[in-house]
Protein backbone atom coordinates (compact mmCIF):
# COMPACT_ATOMS: atom_id res chain seq x y z
CA UNK A 1 0.00 0.00 0.00
CA UNK A 2 1.07 3.21 -1.43
CA UNK A 3 1.08 5.91 1.86
CA UNK A 4 0.42 9.46 0.96
CA UNK A 5 2.92 11.80 1.72
CA UNK A 6 0.96 15.01 2.62
CA UNK A 7 -2.87 15.11 3.70
CA UNK A 8 -3.18 19.14 3.73
CA UNK A 9 -5.12 20.61 6.31
CA UNK A 10 -4.47 22.36 5.72
CA UNK A 11 -1.31 35.09 7.90
CA UNK A 12 8.32 54.27 6.67
CA UNK A 13 6.54 56.88 6.30
CA UNK A 14 8.78 59.66 4.33
CA UNK A 15 8.65 62.32 7.24
CA UNK A 16 9.69 65.67 6.02
CA UNK A 17 10.74 68.18 8.24
CA UNK A 18 9.16 71.84 6.41
CA UNK A 19 11.48 74.47 6.74
CA UNK A 20 10.27 77.54 8.29
CA UNK A 21 11.77 81.05 7.38
CA UNK A 22 12.22 83.29 9.59
CA UNK A 23 12.67 86.99 8.12
CA UNK A 24 15.45 88.95 10.19
CA UNK A 25 13.19 91.60 9.43
CA UNK A 26 10.32 90.32 11.09
CA UNK A 27 9.73 91.29 14.88
CA UNK A 28 11.33 87.97 17.00
CA UNK A 29 8.15 88.07 19.25
CA UNK A 30 6.11 86.81 16.07
CA UNK A 31 8.08 83.81 15.59
CA UNK A 32 7.74 82.25 18.91
CA UNK A 33 3.90 81.57 20.38
CA UNK A 34 3.98 81.68 23.50
CA UNK A 35 2.97 78.15 25.25
CA UNK A 36 -0.53 77.80 25.59
CA UNK A 37 -1.83 80.71 24.22
CA UNK A 38 -3.71 81.10 21.35
CA UNK A 39 -3.01 82.39 17.82
CA UNK A 40 -5.93 83.78 17.54
CA UNK A 41 -8.60 85.72 20.04
CA UNK A 42 -11.05 82.97 18.51
CA UNK A 43 -9.28 80.36 19.20
CA UNK A 44 -9.53 78.63 22.49
CA UNK A 45 -6.05 77.39 24.88
CA UNK A 46 -5.26 73.81 24.93
CA UNK A 47 -5.30 71.96 27.51
CA UNK A 48 -2.24 69.76 29.17
CA UNK A 49 -4.30 67.77 30.38
CA UNK A 50 -5.50 64.79 28.02
CA UNK A 51 -8.54 62.66 28.45
CA UNK A 52 -7.96 59.42 29.76
CA UNK A 53 -8.92 56.90 26.98
CA UNK A 54 -11.57 54.36 28.30
CA UNK A 55 -10.83 50.90 28.02
CA UNK A 56 -12.43 48.75 25.52
CA UNK A 57 -15.01 46.37 26.57
CA UNK A 58 -13.38 42.47 26.17
CA UNK A 59 -14.92 40.95 23.68
CA UNK A 60 -15.55 37.60 26.03
CA UNK A 61 -17.80 39.76 28.37
CA UNK A 62 -19.90 41.37 25.11
CA UNK A 63 -20.71 37.44 24.50
CA UNK A 64 -20.91 36.24 27.47
CA UNK A 65 -22.99 38.81 29.40
CA UNK A 66 -26.49 39.65 30.35
CA UNK A 67 -28.06 36.77 28.25
CA UNK A 68 -29.12 33.12 29.06
CA UNK A 69 -27.14 30.29 27.99
CA UNK A 70 -29.37 29.80 25.11
CA UNK A 71 -28.41 33.09 23.54
CA UNK A 72 -24.90 32.85 24.23
CA UNK A 73 -24.78 29.77 22.48
CA UNK A 74 -26.77 31.75 19.55
CA UNK A 75 -23.75 34.63 19.87
CA UNK A 76 -21.07 31.90 20.14
CA UNK A 77 -22.33 30.33 17.05
CA UNK A 78 -23.18 33.09 15.05
CA UNK A 79 -19.29 33.92 13.83
CA UNK A 80 -17.36 32.32 15.85
CA UNK A 81 -16.44 35.45 18.13
CA UNK A 82 -14.41 33.64 20.64
CA UNK A 83 -12.50 31.84 17.71
CA UNK A 84 -13.89 28.70 18.91
CA UNK A 85 -13.01 26.65 15.85
CA UNK A 86 -9.31 27.60 16.07
CA UNK A 87 -8.70 26.66 19.08
CA UNK A 88 -10.55 23.45 18.90
CA UNK A 89 -7.79 22.42 16.21
CA UNK A 90 -5.17 23.61 18.11
CA UNK A 91 -6.16 21.37 20.75
CA UNK A 92 -6.67 18.54 17.86
CA UNK A 93 -2.96 19.04 16.76
CA UNK A 94 -1.24 19.68 20.27
CA UNK A 95 -2.54 16.40 21.18
CA UNK A 96 -2.90 14.28 17.69
CA UNK A 97 -6.33 13.43 17.81
CA UNK A 98 -8.41 12.58 14.93
CA UNK A 99 -12.08 13.67 16.28
CA UNK A 100 -14.70 15.91 14.06
CA UNK A 101 -13.83 19.51 14.15
CA UNK A 102 -17.18 20.80 13.95
CA UNK A 103 -18.67 18.63 16.21
CA UNK A 104 -15.97 19.49 18.70
CA UNK A 105 -16.45 22.97 18.29
CA UNK A 106 -20.67 22.47 19.20
CA UNK A 107 -19.75 20.48 22.39
CA UNK A 108 -17.12 22.92 23.47
CA UNK A 109 -19.76 26.09 22.28
CA UNK A 110 -22.14 24.23 24.55
CA UNK A 111 -20.12 24.11 27.77
CA UNK A 112 -18.94 27.83 27.36
CA UNK A 113 -22.76 28.63 26.78
CA UNK A 114 -23.86 26.31 30.36
CA UNK A 115 -20.89 27.77 32.50
CA UNK A 116 -21.33 31.47 31.11
CA UNK A 117 -22.75 33.17 33.60
CA UNK A 118 -20.41 31.69 36.63
CA UNK A 119 -17.33 33.09 34.83
CA UNK A 120 -16.30 36.57 35.24
CA UNK A 121 -12.82 36.67 34.13
CA UNK A 122 -10.78 34.33 36.10
CA UNK A 123 -8.84 31.97 35.22
CA UNK A 124 -8.15 33.93 32.18
CA UNK A 125 -10.15 33.75 29.13
CA UNK A 126 -7.85 31.52 26.82
CA UNK A 127 -7.50 29.54 30.03
CA UNK A 128 -11.16 28.76 30.67
CA UNK A 129 -11.98 27.82 27.20
CA UNK A 130 -9.17 25.32 27.10
CA UNK A 131 -10.49 24.02 29.86
CA UNK A 132 -14.03 23.46 27.86
CA UNK A 133 -12.12 22.74 25.01
CA UNK A 134 -10.38 19.41 27.07
CA UNK A 135 -13.68 18.61 28.48
CA UNK A 136 -15.50 18.16 25.32
CA UNK A 137 -12.54 15.94 23.70
CA UNK A 138 -12.86 13.84 26.52
CA UNK A 139 -16.71 13.34 26.47
CA UNK A 140 -16.60 12.96 22.18
CA UNK A 141 -14.17 10.26 22.79
CA UNK A 142 -15.69 8.76 25.60
CA UNK A 143 -19.14 8.31 23.44
CA UNK A 144 -17.33 6.79 20.74
CA UNK A 145 -15.52 4.54 22.89
CA UNK A 146 -19.33 3.19 24.24
CA UNK A 147 -20.96 3.41 20.60
CA UNK A 148 -18.20 0.96 19.99
CA UNK A 149 -18.36 -1.19 22.79
CA UNK A 150 -22.07 -1.64 22.26
CA UNK A 151 -21.46 -2.72 18.74
CA UNK A 152 -23.15 0.62 17.55
CA UNK A 153 -21.98 1.72 13.55
CA UNK A 154 -20.34 4.84 14.60
CA UNK A 155 -21.35 7.96 12.88
CA UNK A 156 -19.25 9.14 9.70
CA UNK A 157 -17.66 12.28 9.87
CA UNK A 158 -18.34 15.27 8.30
CA UNK A 159 -15.05 16.95 8.31
CA UNK A 160 -13.40 17.48 5.02
CA UNK A 161 -9.78 16.26 6.87
CA UNK A 162 -11.22 13.27 7.86
CA UNK A 163 -13.14 12.63 5.02
CA UNK A 164 -9.74 13.20 2.81
CA UNK A 165 -8.10 10.75 4.91
CA UNK A 166 -10.47 7.97 4.43
CA UNK A 167 -10.48 8.44 0.45
CA UNK A 168 -6.52 8.53 0.65
CA UNK A 169 -6.67 5.33 2.91
CA UNK A 170 -9.07 4.00 0.30
CA UNK A 171 -11.59 3.20 3.36
CA UNK A 172 -15.56 4.04 3.85
CA UNK A 173 -15.91 7.28 6.20
CA UNK A 174 -17.96 4.91 8.89
CA UNK A 175 -15.12 2.78 8.94
CA UNK A 176 -12.63 5.21 9.39
CA UNK A 177 -14.70 6.63 12.37
CA UNK A 178 -14.83 3.22 14.28
CA UNK A 179 -10.70 3.40 13.22
CA UNK A 180 -10.61 6.72 14.85
CA UNK A 181 -11.93 5.38 18.84
CA UNK A 182 -8.84 3.12 18.65
CA UNK A 183 -6.57 5.81 17.03
CA UNK A 184 -7.10 8.18 19.87
CA UNK A 185 -6.87 5.61 22.56
CA UNK A 186 -3.21 5.01 21.50
CA UNK A 187 -0.02 6.10 22.12
CA UNK A 188 0.53 9.62 21.89
CA UNK A 189 4.17 8.56 20.33
CA UNK A 190 1.91 6.97 17.84
CA UNK A 191 -0.54 8.99 17.10
CA UNK A 192 2.57 12.26 16.57
CA UNK A 193 4.10 9.68 14.02
CA UNK A 194 0.74 9.95 11.84
CA UNK A 195 0.05 13.48 12.05
CA UNK A 196 3.73 14.45 10.97
CA UNK A 197 4.25 11.62 8.47
CA UNK A 198 0.59 11.52 6.89
CA UNK A 199 -1.13 14.30 7.52
CA UNK A 200 1.37 17.08 7.16
CA UNK A 201 3.76 15.18 5.10
CA UNK A 202 6.88 16.00 7.21
CA UNK A 203 9.97 14.45 5.91
CA UNK A 204 10.82 11.76 7.99
CA UNK A 205 14.48 12.23 8.85
CA UNK A 206 13.85 15.35 9.80
CA UNK A 207 10.77 14.39 11.89
CA UNK A 208 12.85 11.96 13.53
CA UNK A 209 15.46 14.71 14.17
CA UNK A 210 12.98 17.05 15.71
CA UNK A 211 11.10 14.66 17.57
CA UNK A 212 14.07 12.84 18.88
CA UNK A 213 13.41 9.69 17.34
CA UNK A 214 14.64 6.86 15.01
CA UNK A 215 13.88 5.64 11.66
CA UNK A 216 12.61 2.51 13.47
CA UNK A 217 10.58 3.34 16.21
CA UNK A 218 8.75 6.08 13.81
CA UNK A 219 8.06 3.58 11.05
CA UNK A 220 6.63 0.87 14.16
CA UNK A 221 4.53 4.24 15.51
CA UNK A 222 3.14 4.77 12.26
CA UNK A 223 2.39 0.87 11.62
CA UNK A 224 0.18 0.94 14.76
CA UNK A 225 -1.12 4.36 13.83
CA UNK A 226 -2.49 2.87 10.42
CA UNK A 227 -3.55 -0.38 12.08
CA UNK A 228 -5.55 1.87 14.84
CA UNK A 229 -7.12 3.20 11.78
CA UNK A 230 -7.97 0.04 10.09
CA UNK A 231 -5.04 -0.50 7.77
CA UNK A 232 -4.73 -4.59 7.05
CA UNK A 233 -2.42 -4.38 4.18
CA UNK A 234 0.35 -5.64 4.07
CA UNK A 235 3.17 -2.09 4.82
CA UNK A 236 6.47 -1.69 3.60
CA UNK A 237 7.57 1.69 4.97
CA UNK A 238 11.43 1.09 4.70
CA UNK A 239 11.83 2.96 1.64
CA UNK A 240 9.25 5.47 2.51
CA UNK A 241 11.14 6.34 5.65
CA UNK A 242 14.25 7.11 3.88
CA UNK A 243 12.98 9.79 2.05
CA UNK A 244 13.36 6.98 -1.19
CA UNK A 245 10.21 6.47 -2.35
CA UNK A 246 8.02 8.47 -5.12
CA UNK A 247 4.91 9.85 -3.97
CA UNK A 248 3.42 11.36 -6.48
Amino acid sequence: MAIPSSIGESAGADLTVPEHGVSLCQPLRDTIAAPGLPESMDEQPLSSAQPIPTPEEPVWKRVLSGASPREILSRLVDGDPLELRSRCEARLRSQAILLDRHRLQLRTAAHVARHAPGYAGSPPIDVWLAEKIKKAVQELIAEAVELTAAGEIAQPPDDDRLLAIAEAMGMDPSVLARGCVAFNRASFETRAAFYGLVLDGRDPVEWCRENSSTSERAQASLKSALWALGVRGELDLDDWMRGEEDHE
